[in-house]
């Protein structure tokens, strides 16, 4: 489970939170808002993202500063190789939903053994460089993961032994926004 995050928005206080769960024959993502953690807790909203078979897993959430939220997970199936896609909402959304995932890497290939692991620093966060940039809430966020990769170098933090048979990448993709895209001019 990622951890919690947390946000005072002056007039109410809200913590998200996910974790995988069962969802029906695969793994879904289920997330909640919590509301008034210092007095009394009470779940805002909540739901579990599970729009197919697929199963998703390592999923991470944030919340940014005008209240949109948006949820970053691995997927993988028998039919899709593992891969990193995110959803999200905006405060203006009905209660209790997401909007329909998009995808920030589509996997090229599984592994197959000797390795077991998949996504372990895998975050979300609100990108500080497009507020910054701008000054006012952006509704982008921003995923990084680590999975195996053939160019990459390894990372130090892993084991001699794993430095030498494994090549992992750390994945810094694009900001990924649960805004629409501005209806093009002409």
């Amino acid at each position: 489970m990622y951890r919690l995050a947390y946000r005072n928005f002056g007039d109410h206080e809200a913590l998200v939170v996910n974790h995988s769960v069962t969802a029906g024959s695969s793994v879904g993502v289920r997330w909640y808002e919590i509301r008034s953690p210092g007095g009394t807790p009470t779940v805002f909203q909540q739901g579990t993202y599970a729009p197919d078979a697929g199963y998703r897993w390592m999923g991470s959430i944030a919340m940014d500063r005008a209240g949109d939220i948006g949820l970053g997970y691995s997927i993988s199936s028998s039919t899709t190789h593992p891969g990193i896609r995110y959803t999200g909402r905006l405060v203006t959304d009905a209660l209790n939903t997401l909007q329909a995932e998009a995808s920030i890497i589509d996997g090229a290939g599984s592994q197959t053994g000797g390795l077991s692991r998949w996504g372990d620093y895998s975050s979300i966060t609100v990108d500080p460089w497009t507020i910054a940039r701008s000054g006012t809430p952006t509704n982008t966020f921003r995923r990084t993961d680590r999975s195996t990769g053939a160019r990459a170098l390894p990372l130090s933090s892993l084991p001699p032994a794993a430095r030498r048979t494994t090549r992992w990448r750390l994945r810094l993709p694009a900001t990924a926004s649960c805004r629409a895209p501005a209806p093009a001019t002409q």
